[in-house]
């Protein structure tokens, strides 16, 4: 369940990005990761740890510059040419330090809110730290924020149904299934409920079809997942499952 622990902001700070892969076995930071993924100390932990060294932008796979121009593309694809509406709902699900709401914030031509959420507390705070002691830095579009908040991602019971265009989950839902089926079954729902009709979930993994397209399919996804293979990233194939809201 969501905490009162809410920060916007429409300046924020660049910062380095740090990024180990799911089956990275030779760090010690990803082989953590990858057996203890769904354990909410095990984040808690290294984000705590991360912050006491100074604050630094971690994604255990896929920064934002690997990613930049695939969601780029989609958030144009889901605006018609000269979009003159109220900014785009972004919600990114289990962001923990990672540098994607800040790099869209900054980069998208489309007006975009970017609610960033995740459970544990260090990472929030230390995103809410960083901006409020960093350099300022404008958003692409002027009418573009970002905000964090804490939460649970498996209950989205502040967002309304039907509010957001799309939803963001790199990751999570790999971690989760680390702690079983029940819980990214339920991530899973809950975005599809806050979607708006032909609003977008994009799961971004090195997860396999052969075992990401069942589950999607079987938790309620329906049997027109479409997905992307983003190429290899030091030798791990990842891929973008896209389930898109039926109206």
């Amino acid at each position: 369940m969501f905490r009162p622990h809410r920060f916007l902001c429409s300046s924020l700070r660049q910062c380095l990005v740090h990024t180990f892969g799911t089956n990275a076995s030779t760090s010690r930071n990803g082989e953590s990761l990858r057996h203890n993924m769904g354990d909410s100390v095990t984040w808690d932990n290294i984000y705590t740890s991360k912050s006491s060294s100074g604050f630094s932008h971690f994604d255990w796979f896929c920064g934002y510059e690997d990613l930049k121009s695939f969601l780029l593309s989609l958030i144009h694809e889901m605006a018609p040419e000269k979009y003159t509406g109220p900014p785009l709902h972004v919600l990114d699900v289990g962001c923990g330090t990672s540098d994607v709401g800040l790099g869209l914030f900054q980069d998208s031509h489309i007006p975009l809110l970017i609610t960033c959420i995740d459970r544990s507390t260090p990472a929030v705070l230390s995103m809410q730290n960083s901006l409020i002691k960093g350099d300022p830095a404008a958003p692409k579009h002027h009418e573009s924020r970002l905000e964090y908040v804490e939460g649970d991602v498996t209950d989205l019971y502040d967002i309304p149904s039907g509010s957001v265009s799309l939803v963001l989950d790199k990751g999570t839902t790999d971690a989760l299934l680390r702690s079983g089926r029940e819980a990214a079954g339920l991530l899973l729902q809950e975005a599809l409920r806050v979607l708006q009709a032909g609003g977008k979930l994009v799961q971004l993994t090195d997860e396999d079809p052969d075992a990401r397209l069942p589950f999607l399919e079987g938790v309620g996804a329906g049997p027109t997942v479409t997905f992307h293979d983003l190429g290899d990233k030091k030798g791990i194939a990842y891929y973008a499952y896209i389930v898109t809201r039926s109206s």
